[in-house]
């Protein structure tokens, strides 16, 4: 087996596969890249069983064949190497040859038999859409999903297609972010992601609208790039009805421009800590919101004006929460709708409905003094 590729673009292919290689595993060959060589190509593949990675790239090959390699070693090999041809052979003794100018190395490898095979996929349903849409879908709602183990029903993001438009959707029990895209399809389905998954696959989707091809069987999802495969089992616990969770009516909403709104909650979050103590007190009275902070650091105090309708309000928020859903907003003014003191806020969009993020409030003791 020999080959020839260019540093800079085999360095390229290494970024993108090893996000799949397992981190914590008792098997040595998931720690390593296979790599194989055929025709102009050179396929690289990396799994942890959960997910798995496949990318193409072209090089100059002169004798086919395939090896696997440990992934860090090579990553680090590759990347330290100067910006020329780097050639490939294969050795005796399962042994990998790399030279680049006046630089060798001579690697070990694993056994490529013990690779396991990427599952073959035949999909039921599969649709289009731009990577930069479904890259910043997942970028605006993936904050919100739990990271907890106890609920693996929520350890993803959901997505539903019905009626040409596909919604995604994150909670944790503390938060939901819910955005929401047109899909040139028919097709219905319903079928939840993995955080791990999707935070892999956001870092190698391209910012523009070359399309991605989402196929569906019964355990699987695969999402197909131009040079790209990621496949990942599916999530199968029933998710949490979420609609359900929407407050379908309130009697507070006030209009503001986003960027104030993010500033004023930034500084008063400078007083607050995670824990018992990182809320922030909101009183909205007459057309004016005020923000409270008070813990054993100091205190700060803030007002704004806003457009108000509806009553006067009184309630608190956890500061990280709505920094986050504000920070994931693209918008120059938002409508916060609100009710009563237990119930969820919603943040909404002034006109369309392309998002929505909820935010549980925070108890407030009876007698905590702001």
């Amino acid at each position: 087996m020999r080959f020839t590729i260019q540093q800079k673009e085999l360095l390229k292919s290494l970024s993108i596969v090893q996000k799949g290689v397992s981190s914590k595993t008792t098997l040595p060959v998931l720690k390593g890249i296979y790599v194989e060589a055929f025709d102009q190509y050179l396929k690289l593949v990396a799994t942890d069983l959960d997910i798995g990675i496949e990318h193409f790239n072209l090089a100059e090959i002169e004798e086919e064949g395939a090896f696997v390699v440990d992934a860090r070693l090579f990553l680090n090999i590759v990347r330290k190497m100067p910006d020329r041809p780097i050639h490939f052979q294969m050795a005796e003794h399962r042994q990998l040859l790399i030279t680049c100018d006046h630089i060798s190395y001579t690697l070990h490898l694993l056994e490529v038999e013990e690779f396991p095979e990427l599952p073959i996929i035949n999909a039921d349903t599969s649709f289009q859409l731009p990577q930069d849409l479904f890259k910043s879908m997942i970028q605006q709602t993936l904050f919100c999903a739990s990271v907890d183990e106890s609920k693996p029903s929520l350890l993803g993001l959901r997505c539903e297609m019905k009626e040409g438009r596909l919604e995604m959707v994150g909670v944790d029990g503390f938060r939901l972010a819910l955005r929401r895209c047109r899909v040139n399809t028919t097709q219905e389905t319903s079928f939840t992601v993995p955080v791990k998954t999707m935070s892999e696959l956001v870092q190698i989707l391209e910012d523009n609208e070359k399309p991605l091809q989402v196929s569906l069987t019964d355990k699987q999802v695969v999402f197909s790039m131009e040079k790209t495969t990621l496949n990942s089992r599916r999530i199968d616990k029933p998710f949490v009805q979420f609609r359900d969770i929407l407050p379908k009516q309130h009697d507070t909403v006030i209009r503001i421009p986003k960027n104030t709104l993010f500033a004023s909650v930034d500084r008063a979050s400078l007083m607050v800590k995670e824990g018992k103590s990182s809320l922030i007190k909101w009183v909205i009275r007459d057309s004016t919101l005020s923000l409270t902070a008070r813990t054993d650091l100091g205190q700060v105090h803030e007002e704004m004006p806003v457009s108000q309708q509806g009553n006067n309000k009184e309630i608190a928020f956890n500061a990280r929460y709505f920094l986050e859903a504000l920070r994931a907003i693209d918008e120059e003014e938002i409508d916060i709708k609100l009710n009563q003191m237990n119930t969820p806020g919603i943040i909404e969009p002034i006109e369309g409905d392309d998002w929505l993020y909820l935010v549980l409030p925070v108890r407030m003791n009876a007698s905590e003094d702001f």
